[in-house]
């Protein structure tokens, strides 16, 4: 009879699965196996939500004078004389510039001649009224004859009247030959040269006066109204300022044009940067880093920014109003106050419930 090798317990398979099932629900029960690990606290990069004036950024600007004018000759002519540059310093009514006056004055003799000549055809039909007046009472005319005389001496004043009509329009325009300031001030523009021919109306000379004021290009959300008091910080320092003037349409971007007044020191014809600082405290908005807020594609004004509660170490999503661009800044409109905490930097590797450890910079 052979020996059987085979294990003792591996004849009874059914008991050795019930004792190992057993250990393994009693392993699984074990009140003191420890619990779950929490995941642990992530630093996450988190800066505050600031208050700050809209304006309180730089603004391109055009300064430019308020007494302004562009000054062109009223009639075609050839340049013969050109007095300023740009530049120069004129007074009122000095002559800045002359074009040929020869067909003008030409125009105006003709004209003239025609006046004395109709004046001559009007003295002789209003003598001839006068004989037959006198002819008339006398019973040598008759009713006919003074009818006429009296239309041919209406024909002649209507055309007299008509060569003094043409006779002022005439001088106008020899007067018109000569380009004078209008004010005092300064040569901002020469666009012509002796011996070049210029079309009636086309500017030839730029000239500015006294005030300065400057126009600003801002946000549409920007709080302002005319006569608002203003800072202005430019090239020259600081200065105070009022708006003068807001455009009533907003152009691209959602951006509206300002007028305000500047100083009279002031450069004319350049760009510069200005710092508008707005007193009014209504104008004071929210801003946050554009980073902090995740945009939605379908609602351009709205998004989500993840805010670290004051007694929480738990970030919470909250949907805000987005306003105006600033910069790598963006207006707040709703859904924070100033002083939050907002999650710039490490969201993305934290789960729902995490706590985090806010830190405000990055080493």
């Amino acid at each position: 009879m052979p020996t059987n090798l085979t294990p003792a317990f591996a004849r009874r398979p059914a008991a050795v699965t019930a004792v190992l099932g057993a250990a393994w629900l009693l392993a699984a029960c074990n009140p003191h196996e420890p619990p779950p690990v929490a995941p642990a606290a992530r630093p996450v990069l988190v800066a505050p939500v600031q208050q700050a004036p809209l304006g309180g950024l730089a603004f391109a600007g055009e300064v430019r004078a308020r007494e302004r004018a562009e000054l062109a000759f009223a009639v075609p002519g050839v340049v013969r004389e050109v007095r300023v540059d740009v530049g120069a310093t004129v007074r009122r009514g000095d002559l800045l510039a002359r074009i040929d006056a020869a067909p003008q004055q030409a125009q105006l003799a003709s004209i003239e001649a025609d006046g004395r000549r109709l004046q001559a055809l009007l003295d002789e039909a209003r003598r001839r009224e006068q004989r037959l007046q006198a002819a008339r009472e006398s019973g040598a005319a008759t009713e006919a004859e003074w009818t006429a005389v009296q239309a041919e001496v209406k024909a002649a004043q209507e055309a007299l009247a008509a060569a003094q009509a043409q006779r002022t329009a005439a001088a106008w325009n020899q007067g018109q030959t000569e380009l004078r300031a209008p004010f005092d001030g300064r040569v901002s523009l020469r666009q012509l040269e002796v011996g070049q021919a210029v079309g009636a109306g086309t500017v030839v000379v730029g000239l500015e006066g006294r005030g300065r004021e400057l126009w600003l290009t801002v946000p549409g959300s920007l709080t302002l109204s005319t006569g608002q008091t203003l800072a202005l910080q430019g090239p020259s320092g600081s200065a105070e300022s009022r708006v003068l003037q807001l455009s009533s349409r907003l152009e691209a971007g959602g951006s509206r044009r300002v007028l305000v007044s500047a100083p009279e020191t002031w450069p004319t014809g350049e760009a510069v940067s200005v710092q508008l600082w707005p007193r009014d405290p209504a104008a004071l908005a929210l801003l946050v880093p554009l980073r902090a807020v995740q945009m939605d594609a379908a609602r351009p004004s709205q998004g989500q920014v993840l805010r670290l509660p004051a007694n929480s170490a738990v970030p919470e999503r909250v949907e805000v109003m987005l306003g105006a661009l600033q910069g790598d800044q963006v207006e707040v409109r709703s859904g924070l106050k100033a002083g939050d905490q907002v999650v710039l930097a490490g969201a993305q590797s934290l789960v729902a419930g995490q706590a985090v450890t806010p830190v405000s910079r990055l080493r």
